[in-house]
């Protein structure tokens, strides 16, 4: 029988949800079409079949675009339609706006984005993994609670700024791309774990960084002046991704 990490039963148990929000979203918007008395079919069923062609075709182009304005474009388009109808009266409005969202989250569910292509790096017994150094950073493997009576592989972090611990599963999501930005577990010192670049020009981690190339990796605690904690040169950096790929993250 096939195991799956915590990380992949979370992601299926995601879809499961995003299914069930859409089969939900489906049956209000079947009942709004079939209780609506003397009023043309047209009126609903044209909105519905373009809404779900945009929610199913636009909506994830759009979301899953590189460019940080096609998202915003998307929910323009989507609100933008929903208003016109409510103000021209022409077709129904919530008929659009069910059938968008119906067909977004199937979509997701059914064809969830790409992931990154799972690492080769081997995985090692946590008692074989030897401790990293680099870059003003140390690092060690350690357990932490996740759950009761569960404990899953973590890594202990010391910088200038002191010591914190990081999930391994959380540091791999980060370094798959399925996070911008990895944040110590609960109970630790908080630090944050993240890329030049990814934070919002207006965020307190971009504030800290003036200087830094876009895709330098930094840690951040934010208790001294606003500066990192350490500055990842970019062997560090590689280096680094691939020893927490030796650990096993369940």
């Amino acid at each position: 029988m096939t195991t799956f990490s915590t990380r992949e039963r979370d992601r299926r148990g995601g879809r499961i949800v995003l299914a069930v929000i859409a089969l939900i979203a489906a049956a209000v918007s079947a009942w709004l079409h079939f209780h609506t008395g003397a009023i043309r079919p047209s009126v609903f069923w044209v909105p519905t079949l373009v809404g779900l062609a945009y929610g199913t075709v636009v909506w994830p182009i759009g979301m899953r675009h590189g460019s940080g304005w096609w998202p915003n474009l998307v929910w323009v388009g989507f609100l933008g339609v929903f208003f016109l109808l409510i103000a021209t009266k022409t077709f129904s409005a919530p008929a659009w706006f069910l059938a968008v969202i119906v067909g977004a989250l199937l979509a997701e569910a059914v064809f969830p984005a790409k992931r990154a292509p799972a690492s080769s790096v081997a995985k090692l017994p946590l008692d074989q993994v030897r401790p990293w150094s680099g870059s003003g950073v140390t690092a060690a493997v350690t357990e932490r609670p996740f759950g009761r009576p569960n404990a899953k592989p973590a890594v202990l972090v010391t910088t200038q700024d002191g010591r914190t611990v990081f999930l391994v599963m959380d540091l791999a999501a980060f370094f798959d791309g399925e996070t911008g930005i990895a944040e110590s577990t609960n109970g630790e010192q908080l630090t944050f774990l993240t890329r030049k670049g990814i934070a919002s020009r207006s965020s307190v981690l971009d504030d800290a960084t003036p200087g830094l190339k876009d895709g330098t990796l930094f840690l951040f605690t934010g208790q001294r002046d606003a500066r990192p904690s350490a500055v990842f040169s970019d062997e560090d950096a590689i280096a680094f991704e691939q020893w927490v790929r030796t650990i096993p993250e369940d």
